[in-house]
């Protein structure tokens, strides 16, 4: 029985709760509790990113050149596969796959936070929630696996009153040979094999392919997103109960103008222009910067003018944390797209979410 799972430096790619009976091939690192998602992301090797990089074809020129120690950058540029892209891996630059150019990456993180969101239904990113009992990545990375289980029994939508333990399994893969596949199962996944036998044996199955807009159908901040994913995975009852009950709890949150000015300031402004701001009580006092005051118009021009903005809820908690998250998300400037990636999953953005949402419940 093969477990496929990556070796790295002698260590495997793989982390358990260990208060049941360990993995059979008893490797990986063992807790004693459920994970949290930064613990499993580091811990099973998984915290590396993915991107495509163009194919080149190897002409009887380029490898003659090659044979001579140099290589002509326009042969280079001449041999360029279209239509094609590599997969591969930034952190060791291994080759994982081939996939078309329309291929959609889903990073690992992105893959951890999805089934946290599923798991506990909130709306603010936390990565301190423990959720997650098993994790590990396959073969040299192409592919990723992480299972979940509830906090309680299930309710299984297919029979109204069928109670069960399950498991949440996501699965994603790098090298274009599989979907991205979320579902419920009884199987506790620990390796290749039994990642293969739960998907063989499911109650509720979820599978996108690895589109351009793959992550767009993944943000289950989207309430049409959310309802689909529960439906398909016959747990809508825990949609209905849970997910669905905080959107409609933000909405029903309407927020006075001076309160939601309060907020924006509280997210957006850093130092002593906060400092300023708190003195004072007011958004727009000289004292403060420039910058942070042009910062802050383009964040009310994003509520009132900016995408997914134009509901009917506006004014409520729902419409201000879907307009904070559109400015990071869509209008605000990075260095780079992996600085950019950076602060959306684990950096300042998500400080400045979690903080918002946090703001928001003090009006209830």
């Amino acid at each position: 029985m093969s477990h496929c799972i990556e070796i790295r430096n002698g260590k495997a790619s793989f982390i358990e709760n260990g208060r049941k009976a360990r993995a059979w091939h008893r490797l990986g690192t063992v807790y004693d509790r459920p994970l949290t998602v930064r613990e499993a992301l580091h811990g099973c090797h998984a915290d590396y990113k993915v991107a495509l990089q163009p194919l080149a074809m190897i002409t009887p020129d380029i490898k003659r050149e090659m044979d001579y120690g140099s290589v002509m950058a326009l042969q280079l540029n001449n041999a360029i596969v279209p239509k094609y892209m590599a997969t591969i891996r930034l952190d060791t630059h291994q080759f994982l796959g081939i996939v078309t150019e329309n291929y959609g990456v889903v990073q690992n993180e992105d893959a951890f936070k999805f089934i946290d969101t599923l798991v506990t239904g909130k709306m603010a990113d936390d990565e301190h929630t423990p959720v997650i009992e098993t994790a590990g990545v396959l073969g040299e990375g192409e592919r990723v696996f992480i299972t979940a289980k509830f906090p309680e029994q299930i309710i299984l939508d297919n029979e109204g009153n069928d109670r069960v333990e399950m498991y949440i399994v996501f699965t994603t893969s790098h090298d274009g040979t599989g979907a991205v596949n979320c579902l419920v199962t009884p199987i506790r996944v620990v390796c290749n094999n039994t990642l293969n036998f739960a998907m063989r044996n499911n109650s509720g199955k979820l599978s996108l392919r690895h589109s351009r807009n793959v992550m767009d159908r993944l943000d289950l901040r989207e309430s049409e997103n959310a309802e689909f994913v529960y439906r398909t995975l016959n747990m809508y009852d825990i949609y209905k109960n849970s997910l669905e009950a905080e959107f409609k709890h933000l909405q029903n949150i309407k927020l006075a103008e001076q309160d939601l000015m309060k907020i924006l300031a509280e997210v957006t402004y850093e130092d002593e222009d906060l400092k300023i701001f708190k003195k004072s009580k007011d958004v727009w006092n000289r004292d403060i910067s420039k910058s942070a005051i042009n910062k802050i118009s383009r964040m009310l021009d994003i509520l009132d003018y900016g995408v997914g903005q134009d509901s009917d809820d506006r004014s409520s908690a729902m419409w201000l944390i879907n307009g904070i998250t559109s400015y990071y998300q869509n209008y605000a400037n990075y260095k780079s797209e992996e600085t950019k990636f950076d602060n959306l999953m684990k950096g300042e953005v998500t400080r400045k979410l979690q903080k918002a949402y946090d703001l928001i419940q003090t009006y209830e």
